[in-house]
């Protein structure tokens, strides 16, 4: 499997932005505010890898 620079970049982007609104809203709300949005990240994230994993073996 070939790794794409572009594609690594992007993901590493993406992580590092999630990563930082996480801790701002942490920060300026309560804990269970930034653990919850933390949460749905997550989970976005995992339906979005799960879609293209489901695309990419087709």
């Amino acid at each position: 499997m070939k790794i794409n620079e572009a594609a690594v970049f992007k993901w590493v982007v993406i992580v590092g932005v999630a990563a930082a609104v996480i801790v701002a809203v942490t920060l300026l709300t309560r804990p269970l505010v930034g653990s919850l949005l933390g949460l749905a990240i997550v989970i976005a994230g995992g339906v979005y890898a799960y879609r293209w994993a489901r695309e990419r073996w087709r």
